[in-house]
């Protein structure tokens, strides 16, 4: 099957190509970070990065067996690599964050488990190990995490591979692994919701044959709640939920077979693309209430799944390669419904399923950039955009 829709592709792209690899509106600029031999990308779009007239990013080893992990000075382009890290993936690279000005946070593998280290820029070492890996991070509060081996079995692309799938035993033991939390003051995690927690909440008769997981854990601007997704497999048949936990009560938002991508657009206001009442689309939920608002003409402009970004009133969403394999990236007023189409960027045949470049785009701090991964030149790179919007 895979190969009849390889050829399909093929034979399709053939007829709809477009005579440009990359097209942009009069609302962006492109530069370049400066030339490198291997790929390198930033990673998920729910962090910048960009802090301080620095930017942070992977640069994949030549083998595949690692990455550097590289903070570039934007003024004199010199770079520096912190670090090398064995745990990583094309989506979310070693989950690499800004912590502060100084503070830089990944992921890595010890040679037992994965683990989660603090490195300062101004002592040029390592300040903190801690015994689970980060997913996100309450500034230097705590951070929540999700088990990346769990993730290898039916997340593949979001998953750590140093260490092997999971046995069906260990697989189906929900009461044991879900969301950690970690307490920074300490380096030692605990359990904070198991799955068999999870599953308690408006459970339905499919979850006790069903292969379940958490993934996608966002934490709110004010870091008092957090949301994350669901998912769970039957017969290989995806259902997703999306879930709110404010560390007191856990709640179902949206429980229709497809959740996909969600950022905060305030402390109790959530956007991205699900399915509601059998409709998939772009919606805003209130946290509180579980309000559900549809948004109509993104729809309509943006009928597909992609990745949104906010800042202020606007965001920038992405799209997956369509028949031409370009994948468009488009601004969005939430209050106004005011579309501004940014451009599009080439996507080649070559890489897909775990090793796809999705465009994951992400504002600079001051709303001046934003930077996508994007492989449009047929090497996988960070390019940032100067966006130019009436905030």
């Amino acid at each position: 099957m895979g190969s009849i829709k390889d050829i399909t592709r093929r034979i399709l792209y053939f007829f709809k190509r477009k005579p440009y690899k990359i097209n942009l509106s009069n609302s962006l600029t492109s530069y370049s970070l400066g030339n490198s031999d291997n790929e390198y990308f930033y990673g998920y779009y729910d962090r910048s990065p960009e802090n301080n007239g620095l930017i942070l990013y992977h640069e994949m080893l030549l083998d595949e067996s690692a990455v550097r992990i590289t903070v570039m000075d934007i003024a004199t382009k010199k770079r520096h690599v912190i670090a090398e890290s064995k745990a990583y993936n094309w989506q979310m690279g070693s989950r690499a964050v800004w912590i502060d000005n100084d503070t830089i946070s990944y992921n890595d593998f010890d040679g037992r488990k994965y683990v989660c280290i603090w490195y300062s820029l101004k002592s040029k070492s390592i300040i903190k190990t801690f015994d689970l890996p980060l997913q996100d991070i309450r500034k230097k509060d705590f951070y929540l995490g999700v088990n990346y081996q769990r993730l290898r079995s039916y997340a593949k692309e979001y998953a750590y591979y140093c260490l092997p799938e999971m046995s069906e035993q260990e697989y189906e033991d929900y009461s044991n692994d879900g969301i950690w939390y970690m307490n920074t003051l300490s380096t030692q995690g605990s359990l904070l919701l198991s799955i068999s927690d999870i599953m308690k909440c408006e459970p339905n008769s499919l979850f006790n044959v069903g292969k379940h997981f958490v993934n996608h854990v966002m934490i709110s601007p004010s870091g008092k709640s957090f949301i994350f997704i669901h998912r769970y497999y039957v017969k290989d048949k995806r259902y997703d939920r999306l879930m709110h936990y404010d560390f007191n009560s856990l709640k179902c938002l949206m429980d229709e077979p497809c959740q996909s991508h969600y950022c905060w657009l305030d402390d109790k206001t959530v956007f991205g693309y699900g399915e509601y009442e059998g409709k998939k689309g772009f919606y805003e939920i209130d946290v509180d209430s579980a309000n559900v608002k549809k948004h109509t003409a993104l729809t309509l402009k943006h009928p597909r799944d992609g990745h949104p970004t906010v800042y202020h009133d606007w965001i920038v969403v992405d799209d997956y390669p369509d028949l031409s394999r370009m994948q468009a990236l488009t601004a969005y007023n939430y209050k106004t419904n005011q579309i501004i189409p940014l451009g599009e960027f080439f996507h080649d045949l070559r890489h897909k399923g775990i090793n796809r470049c999705d465009l994951h785009p992400r504002f600079s701090d001051n709303g001046d950039f934003i930077y996508i991964d994007t492989i449009y030149s047929g090497h996988r790179s960070l390019l940032p955009l100067k966006i130019r919007l009436n905030y």
